[in-house]
């Protein structure tokens, strides 16, 4: 990398087409490893001393011979150009950067939709198949010298849409994708862009080392899922326990009893903290804590962040994209719930010194979500316990939380262990329409000791909710429509991480944004052990 760390971008592209680009010139700006310069200006190629690496969306004229040798000395002495979408095709009569390519575009393009996957040997944190609707050369092949990043199914055939190539001491990398603005739109599309121009020079970018503290059952779950994630790689476990130090050594990792042992470790370069809530810090999470770890973070040149899984849940994903997308218009009022009339787990869960209380269990995944769905400051933060009914664990029988928006915007959850009847799982009213999140009722089949089969309820949190979208289709009319989920991405959090440390991308949850929801709970304890007192603040 950069003795500063930041790869200085510059992105070239035709000025109408520059609007389309947004979304992966935020990606580019919200990453701390990247400054970005944004140009429609043929010119600036002239003048690329002070430039690591060029993403290029261009349609308009070819190259003088000043800018194609300007271009082929900056990638010659190590520079990484990117070409996406007609790039290519629009310098085919520049013949040295046909040379760096090491193909020419025949012209011939297709429109259709796309499914578009990680190229086997692209290596690194690929993430998963995507699809999209573009317009892109047939690729059979790639071209000597390159390693294919995406490639594609085409009537039998798989064909390469995006690949990258050693040229000099530098690197150039051909992306298919982007003929329609819309293909930016796919985070995948982004993610290979953002790679390529990371690290221009690298084959591969290598592999995290990964120290586990804690083996419990959530660090179990973590470590299957670390050693499904190209670029992570677990190589400790640290638990107090010896049956549980057996069970982590048994599946060939080191294993320490110690903090100071794990930290000790040589090829240990990211700690995933998998303990109960206060154990996390000196007592249960504060804002003042938070702003320690932060602090800490950025004066150590570390990073840190928060494993928000449910960010990825199939429900949550559908809803956040319906509301981003406008199609219940402006989100004003939101209410959220979970529970049911059943008793408290017997784990960390319901015990208030481990946990936290209710609000710091589900609230942090609940409150959470409600900052990704609203904008602007949280001003005002109110909230009600009740012990009434479940004596025999500490957390509150039921906690309800009322949070106030700078626009005016409400928003409200709801944890009940004492609530016969159940509310939907999320109710959102918009200008245009609202959004109802309903809990799914299924069994399944178990079949006994004896032989018989039994019906069993499935918890309906083991389940995502179903999702109607509700709008007024006149004549006071109400239209209905289901949303489909995306498929569950179980390894999401854990890849962009890789995604961010090895490659730039922008980390998805930041500290500043976990920070935030530590805050409303905070504030929500404080308002609970208040009687219900609203708390003014500026969150």
């Amino acid at each position: 990398m950069y003795p500063d760390r930041r790869v200085a971008v510059l992105v070239l592209s035709d000025a109408d087409r520059l609007a389309g680009l947004a979304a992966l010139t935020a990606d580019l700006e919200a990453s701390s490893s990247f400054s970005v310069e944004v140009t429609s200006d043929l010119e600036r190629l002239l003048h690329l001393g002070s430039v690591h690496a060029l993403f290029a969306d261009w349609r308009g004229p070819g190259l003088t011979t000043d800018q194609e040798r300007s271009l082929v000395d900056f990638v010659r002495r190590g520079g990484a150009v990117v070409t996406a979408g007609a790039t290519l095709s629009a310098w085919a009569a520049n013949q040295s950067v046909i040379e760096l390519a090491g193909w020419s575009p025949d012209g011939q393009t297709v429109s259709t939709e796309l499914v578009v996957e990680p190229a086997p040997e692209a290596g690194g944190p690929a993430g998963p198949r995507f699809r999209v609707r573009d317009r892109v050369h047939l690729l059979p092949a790639a071209p000597p010298g390159a390693r294919p990043l995406l490639t594609t199914h085409w009537r039998y055939t798989d064909h390469v849409v995006a690949y990258t190539r050693q040229a000099g001491a530098g690197r150039f990398s051909y992306i298919g994708l982007g003929h329609q603005p819309a293909a930016y739109a796919e985070a995948g599309f982004r993610r290979v862009v953002l790679r390529c121009l990371h690290e221009p020079t690298a084959e591969g970018a290598g592999t995290i080392g990964v120290g586990l503290l804690g083996f419990g059952a959530l660090g179990r779950a973590h470590a299957a899922t670390i050693r499904d994630v190209p670029g992570l790689e677990l190589r400790c476990v640290c638990d107090r326990s010896e049956p549980r130090r057996l069970e982590a050594a048994a599946t060939g990792v080191d294993v320490v009893n110690s903090t100071e042992a794990l930290f000790a470790q040589a090829g240990v370069e990211l700690v995933l903290v998998a303990t109960p809530p206060a154990d996390h810090a000196v007592a249960t999470l504060r804002t003042s804590e938070c702003d320690r770890m932060i602090a800490a973070a950025r004066d150590s040149g570390r990073v840190l962040t928060v494993y928000q899984n449910r960010r990825w849940d199939p429900d949550f994903a559908a809803l956040q994209r319906a509301v981003r997308e406008g199609r219940i218009g402006d989100l004003f009022y939101m209410e959220s719930f979970v529970g049911g009339f059943r008793h408290p787990c017997s784990l960390w869960h319901s015990h208030e010194p481990i946990s936290g209380g209710a609000v710091y269990d589900w609230g942090s995944h609940y409150l959470d979500w409600m900052l990704q769905l609203f904008d602007g400051d949280v001003i005002a933060v109110r909230s009600i316990s009740h012990k009434r009914v479940w004596h025999d664990v500490t957390n509150a029988d039921q906690v309800t939380v009322e949070i106030r928006f700078a626009s005016g915007a409400q928003a409200s959850f709801m944890h009940s262990d004492i609530a016969a009847a159940v509310k939907p799982k999320w109710y959102l009213l918009g200008t245009g329409g609202a959004i109802v999140g309903d809990w799914r009722e299924r069994t399944e089949w178990v079949r006994g000791p004896d032989g018989e089969i039994d019906e069993q309820a499935v918890l309906p949190t083991d389940l995502p909710a179903r999702l109607r979208v509700l709008r007024p289709a006149g004549d006071d009319a109400v239209h209905e429509e289901t949303l489909s989920l995306p498929r569950r991405d179980r390894a999401a959090f854990f890849r962009n991480l890789a995604g961010h440390l090895l490659r730039g991308e922008p980390l998805a949850v930041t500290p500043e944004q976990a920070r935030r929801t530590v805050a409303v709970m905070e504030a929500s304890t404080a308002s609970a052990a208040g009687g219900g007192a609203v708390i003014d603040t500026h969150i």
